[in-house]
C-alpha cells in the first residue's frame, strides 16, 4: 500500500511539474499589450548584451562572481531611476540565450526573490549578493526599531537572455519594475 501511495505521489508531482513547465513555455511565447502587465517570461527575439545594459540609465554598483550560478555569463547589481522617480534595485543575470536563461536561471531566480526567498548565505545555492537581496522590514516597537528582514525583490522576470530580480513589495510591483528596465534595454517591448 505504501509503495502504491509513493508511486501515485510521484505521478502527481510529475504532472504538476509538467503543468508548471507548460505554463512557463506558453508565457514565453506571448507578447505584451498595453492592457496587460509585463510578462514574467518573454523573448524579444534578440540577444541583450552587457553593453546594451550599460547604455541605459541603469547604474551598476556591483559586479558579482558567477560561482554557484550555472550558465550565467555576467551578473550585476544596481539601480534604475525612471523619470526622476525613486531608484529601484535590480540584480541582472546574463545567459547565452533565452533558453538557457529559462532552463538554468529560473530555479535560482525563485530562490532569490519573492516571499519565500532564501536570504541567508548559508542556505542559498547562489551566495553572491545575498545581503543585497534583503531589506529591513517592519516598524517594530518604539522609536525606529525594525522587526526583521524580508526580500528586496518581490519577483523576477526572464527577458530574452537576462534574468532580472527586481525590487518590489510584491510580485506585481516587482514585475512592473522589471518591465521598466526591459523597456530601457529594448524600447516598446
Amino acid at each position: 500500500m505504501t509503495h502504491l501511495m509513493n508511486t501515485q505521489t510521484r505521478r502527481i508531482s510529475v504532472l504538476i511539474i509538467g503543468f508548471a513547465f507548460a505554463l512557463i513555455s506558453a508565457s514565453a511565447c506571448g507578447g505584451t499589450s498595453e492592457d496587460e502587465r509585463f510578462q514574467q517570461i518573454s523573448d524579444p527575439g534578440q540577444t541583450i548584451t552587457v553593453e546594451m545594459l550599460r547604455a541605459t540609465a541603469f547604474k551598476q554598483s556591483k559586479e558579482y562572481a558567477l560561482e554557484g550560478l550555472p550558465g550565467a555569463t555576467y551578473v550585476g547589481y544596481g539601480f534604475l531611476r525612471v523619470g526622476g522617480g525613486d531608484p529601484y534595485g535590480y540584480e541582472v543575470r546574463f545567459y547565452e540565450s533565452h533558453q538557457q536563461a529559462v532552463e538554468l536561471g529560473t530555479a535560482l531566480a525563485i530562490e532569490g526573490s519573492g516571499k519565500n526567498a532564501i536570504l541567508n548565505a548559508d542556505d542559498a545555492m547562489y551566495k553572491e549578493g545575498v545581503t543585497n537581496r534583503r531589506v529591513i522590514i517592519g516598524s517594530g516597537v518604539g522609536g525606529g526599531a525594525r522587526s526583521g528582514i524580508g526580500p528586496r525583490f518581490g519577483s523576477y522576470v526572464i527577458f530574452g537572455n537576462i534574468v532580472m530580480l527586481c525590487e518590489g513589495s510584491d510580485e506585481a510591483q516587482s514585475i512592473e519594475r522589471c518591465g521598466l528596465l526591459a523597456n530601457e534595454l529594448i524600447p516598446n517591448e
